[in-house]
């Protein structure tokens, strides 16, 4: 319920989410996120410090669209 709200709220400002996970990728899979390729993530994704180095090279990438 608390990612189906936030993604609500999400969804009236952006297009697109982006997320990294350690260990819980089948949990997020299961809500709509799909597997991305890290390194077509966009610039302004790709220079987060948790992107770059806070959740590691082995963190799976995700997306979601909205609307």
């Amino acid at each position: 319920m608390l990612v189906e709200r936030l993604e609500g709220i999400a969804d009236e400002a952006i297009d697109r989410l982006h997320l990294l996970t350690n260990g819980k990728a089948e949990f997020f899979r299961a809500l709509g996120y799909a597997d991305a390729d890290r390194d077509r993530a966009p610039d302004f994704i790709a220079a987060t410090a948790q992107f770059a180095s806070l959740c590691g090279p082995r963190a799976t990438y995700l997306v979601k669209d909205l609307g």
